[in-house]
């Protein structure tokens, strides 16, 4: 009789009350995550992929007049294309503020972030506005009538 009382003592059976128990916490863990972990995704800091390997084609010079600019993209990066009288420069076309994208005011000759009056000169660098820090400057290389952008 023994052995069958230690047979039975090891051999635990689930309880219907147990197995409810379990469905339930398994469904409030669920909902849980499915709240936490978007929000977590939204505070987790923008982290940007390494640079590009090799310069990017991003058009012909002659498709930006001088003082002029084109908006592309690049390896999922939006970015500036503008051409000056001394050269051309290449801007993140992403404010720093909220994300918003910037155009180029060809008659202030500054970047200007349309949705909370951003301004930024040719360098990237905040002239006034809520934007905390200036535009991200690629490196830009022209080769014959070619433009080649450097993330």
């Amino acid at each position: 009789m023994a052995e069958q009382k230690s047979a039975k003592d090891g051999d635990k059976k689930i309880t219907r009350r147990d197995f409810l128990d379990w469905i339930i916490k398994g469904g409030l863990f669920a909902t849980l995550a499915g709240f936490v972990l978007p929000a977590l995704a939204y505070l987790w800091p923008i982290t940007q992929s390494g640079p590009s390997r090799a310069p990017q084609d991003v058009g012909a010079l002659d498709e930006i007049p001088v003082g002029g600019a084109k908006k592309v993209v690049i390896d999922g990066h939006a970015v500036l294309i503008i051409r000056t009288p001394q050269g051309v420069k290449a801007l993140s076309a992403i404010c720093t503020h909220l994300g918003c994208i910037v155009e180029w005011s060809q008659h202030e000759q500054k970047v200007v972030c349309p949705c909370h009056a951003g301004y930024f000169d040719i360098e990237g660098r905040v002239l006034s506005g809520p934007p905390p820090t200036p535009l991200s400057l690629y490196q830009v290389r022209v080769a014959g009538d070619r433009i080649f952008v450097r993330l």
